[in-house]
């Protein structure tokens, strides 16, 4: 069916993209999974033109997909069945920085990169950094609950967003929240749409507070002969009330797939796996006191070594080298199943030495690393041409162990890819059916036909 007539009197005709061919990249995410065309995309510049796109939709029981960059990493944005997309490509302002306040409003299609380097030149600081920051959009990250690095010390994307715009599936546009750190008004519908991934309603404005930009920072690389010890040196550091900025870590075989890529960027390589750790602040002394005290902890772990970044291409390339990971693992497989576990901090070493078991029992590669200091742990499930036949057969029951493993150890399915599509099967291992139930409820309530990304998150 052709549903460009529907939405011409809407949009303009470079607004509407029609041809299967170049819809293609329409089909699928950053998972690269696709199931079917989407029917129609569409590309509103403003809230009133999204408005009108779901009053069509609505009226004519058309299925709707909103769509940020495509980087979500969790089936979010894939059409199972033909729909039609709205895409944030062309809501991509930044309407407002707010010096005053310490806000920023934004259309949901502005790269958070970009956002970050606009407040930045006003001295101002938005924390999330998702991996994907030079790619992924705010609305996604919305829709996401993105985090990043630095989610240890200054947490994720909902402790930043203080409004939200929104149009609801019926074309309804509605406000929550705003320029205000307090609300105490009514039922706390704006974090309800915080992380639901695309099935509540379109988000069209974004307001976000912001901190001062931090006056200093230090980075330390530090290498230990086991995972085992780098884990344990980061519930050191926590029990000692120490909150760096980011407390990042790579295990052996992430290092060997980020050297391959990156070479003699890699300018440490020795150490089975490593900790990249910054300590940022507005106080140059305590700065200095952290880093040592950092040191002292690692060492007392069996760190081989502490070395500290003193110049900018060694800090540089320090996170190249953190960044590159997701692309030298996508690089050396055939197929891999990307999972993002999150448990309690300290029971990080444990969840560890149960996923390199579950390696071992199942004879397919893991590879490790992630966000020590906040439990977000990303799991590679890699299958090689060496590993492939028990890749196929027994990937589905490794995962079931991966997913109820984290729950065992007090954790969730995911820290920041998301539920989607791929861990939505699991949900029940979380919630109980009257928890499902009510989930539904609120699904049904924003939308009563099931119109909005149907068929995510909730099996």
């Amino acid at each position: 069916m052709n549903l460009r007539n529907y939405f011409s009197n809407i949009l303009k005709d470079n607004q509407i993209l029609s041809d299967k061919d170049k819809m293609i990249d329409y089909e699928t995410d950053e998972s690269g999974i696709r199931f079917s065309h989407p029917s129609v995309v569409l590309f509103p510049e403003n809230t009133d033109q999204v408005s009108s796109i779901l009053k069509v939709c609505y009226a004519n029981n058309f299925i709707i997909i909103p769509r940020g960059a495509g980087t979500g990493l969790s089936g979010g944005a894939i059409p199972l069945k033909p729909s039609v997309i709205v895409s944030s490509d062309r809501l991509n302002k930044i309407i407002e920085i707010d010096e005053q306040n310490l806000m920023v409003i934004v259309q949901p299609g502005i790269i958070t990169g970009e956002m970050q380097t606009a407040v930045e030149a006003k001295g101002l600081f938005y924390p999330p950094d998702p991996a994907s920051l030079e790619n992924c959009t705010i609305g996604g990250n919305v829709a996401e609950i993105s985090g990043g690095p630095r989610a240890v010390k200054y947490g994720t994307t909902r402790d930043y967003v203080r409004g939200l715009e929104i149009v609801t599936p019926n074309g309804d546009i509605m406000r929550f929240g705003g320029k205000i750190k307090k609300d105490a008004t009514g039922y706390n519908i704006k974090d309800l749409i915080i992380g639901s991934e695309g099935t509540l309603c379109f988000i069209t404005e974004i307001t976000l507070s912001l901190l001062p930009k931090p006056k200093y920072e230090s980075d330390l690389l530090i290498p230990f002969n086991s995972m085992k010890d780098a884990a344990l040196a980061v519930s050191q550091i926590i029990i000692n009330r120490i909150i760096p900025a980011t407390i990042e870590f790579m295990e052996e075989r992430a290092l060997e797939v980020a050297y391959k890529m990156l070479g003699n960027l890699m300018t440490v390589k020795e150490g089975k796996a490593h900790l990249l750790i910054r300590v940022d602040g507005q106080m140059k002394e305590q700065i200095e006191k952290d880093t040592e005290s950092i040191g002292n902890i690692c060492m007392q772990n069996n760190a081989i070594d502490v070395y500290i970044a003193d110049s900018k291409p060694f800090k540089d390339n320090l996170w190249k080298a953190r960044r590159a990971l997701h692309d030298a693992v996508v690089e050396m497989s055939i197929q891999m199943e990307r999972e993002d576990v999150v448990v309690p901090p300290s029971k990080l070493p444990e969840l560890i030495d149960k996923i390199k078991l579950l390696e071992q029992q199942f004879k397919i590669m893991i590879i490790v690393f992630g966000h020590a200091g906040d439990g977000n742990v990303h799991i590679n499930i890699m299958k090689t041409k060496e590993n492939s036949e028990y890749f196929d057969k027994h990937l589905k029951e490794l995962t079931d162990n991966i997913m109820q493993t984290a729950v065992n150890l007090g954790g969730k399915l995911s820290g920041e890819h998301g539920i989607g599509i791929y861990k939505k099967q699991y949900m029940s291992k979380v919630f109980s059916d009257a928890q499902l139930i009510l989930m539904r409820n609120i699904k049904k309530s924003f939308d009563p036909k099931n119109l909005f990304n149907p068929n995510k998150i909730l099996p």
